[in-house]
């Protein structure tokens, strides 16, 4: 005959004081009270599931009060007739707050943040601060606060999009080519399954760039007034000198500005600019004539003993800021919609494609322009050196020849 157990009461709970070693206040249904000699008061049940008896904890007294232990008894008899383990069921449950708990702290920012800590040896630092523009302006607000996981397709076209109505189209390609990898890394350290970016063809997303064409003079006549001027600058002798010498090396105005003493190779009559000065980051070689060595050699007595050759007018130890060429031209009577500093570029590649008898590839390699795929771009720069030595000359001559 099964022993008959008297409910346990609240008073009873209450007055029970803990003994040399733990014991137990039955409930009844499985359900007891352990309690400890330490003083700790425990609820638990016990049951039987397939033939094998277990027990699960049900929290401690008195935050668990005997009427909220029973009406857990009750819940977990009800989990146990349907063949539910009450254990397994706390584990799984335990389980999915952890899995729930870490995808919070995986969270796109503190992914890109180890992404960026990954490949920081690898990458310089100014590209590594470019990389970061990138995220900082137009990723971070919209998606960075969320876990990974959360993260759809369309949170990412929204960034896309958003972007590409700025009219920032290079910056949207370069955005999300970063994304791609950010998601490739997460792949890698486990943190999601899928690289949501490569859901969609980035061609078929992308909007193409409308090309915006620097204002420059391609005629003799006007590219004669234009070096005339330059011959007249009445401004600052270093920017005279910039403007005297931008139009025979084809080079970017950053490229000019931040051109060093030590580039210069007076014997061999070239300019050597390392690949961490260049836009495509390959060393970039610029022949130059006698035309050009004589101007440099003149400059050289006002800015010879500082770094740079167009100096800064303030900051001894840095270059020409940026506007400065641009200032000059507007000094000189020229609106920015017939020339700015970047067009003297576009001024050599229309006339030379047009008038020098040298292809386009020559042409293409001394703007420093991508020409081919990497093995033959190396090629090239070996290949076309002696025709493009040919052809800063041929345009030092023409432009010599403008300017009677």
């Amino acid at each position: 005959m099964a022993r008959t157990i008297t409910p346990l009461t609240a008073t009873q709970i209450k007055q029970s004081k803990p003994k040399s070693k733990d014991y137990k206040l039955s409930d009844g249904g499985g359900l007891y009270l352990l309690i400890t000699k330490a003083g700790g008061k425990h609820w638990k049940l016990k049951y039987k599931l397939d033939s094998k008896e277990s027990k699960i904890s049900l929290g401690a007294y008195p935050d668990i009060t005997l009427s909220k232990a029973r009406e857990l008894r009750e819940n977990n008899r009800q989990l146990i007739a349907n063949g539910i383990d009450p254990n397994e069921l706390k584990k799984e449950k335990k389980a999915e707050l952890k899995e729930r708990a870490e995808e919070e702290l995986n969270t796109f920012n503190n992914i890109t943040d180890e992404f960026f800590i990954q490949i920081k040896e690898s990458a310089t630092l100014k590209y590594l601060k470019k990389l970061r523009s990138y995220y900082d302006n137009h990723v971070k607000k919209g998606i960075g606060l969320k876990p990974i996981k959360e993260i759809h397709r369309e949170d990412i076209l929204s960034i896309v999009d958003s972007m590409q109505d700025k009219g920032i189209y290079e910056s949207t390609k370069k955005t999300l080519n970063l994304l791609e990898r950010i998601y490739k890394y997460a792949i890698a350290r486990g943190y999601t399954e899928h690289n949501i970016t490569a859901d969609f063809d980035k061609k078929a997303i992308l909007k193409k760039r409308t090309v915006r064409h620097h204002a420059t003079f391609t005629d003799d006549t006007s590219i004669k007034l234009l070096l005339e001027s330059v011959e007249k600058y009445q401004g600052e002798i270093v920017t005279k000198y910039a403007l005297k010498i931008i139009p025979y090396l084809a080079l970017r105005p950053i490229e000019l500005r931040s051109l060093r003493w030590e580039y210069i190779n007076f014997k061999d009559k070239l300019i050597v600019i390392p690949a961490d000065k260049m836009k495509m980051r390959r060393e970039h070689l610029v022949p130059i004539t006698s035309t050009v060595i004589d101007m440099i050699k003149e400059l050289h007595e006002h800015t010879g003993d500082k770094p740079f050759l167009f100096a800064n007018a303030v900051y001894k130890n840095r270059y020409m800021s940026e506007n400065t060429i641009n200032v000059a031209l507007r000094r000189m009577g020229f609106s920015k919609d017939e020339i700015v500093s970047h067009g003297f570029r576009s001024m050599f590649a229309t006339i030379a494609n047009e008038k020098s008898p040298f292809n386009r590839d020559v042409i293409d390699t001394q703007l420093a322009h991508s020409v081919g795929n990497s093995v033959s771009q190396a090629y090239n720069r070996a290949k076309y050196l002696d025709e493009r030595v040919k052809l800063m000359q041929w345009w030092s001559d023409y432009l010599d020849e403008v300017k009677k």
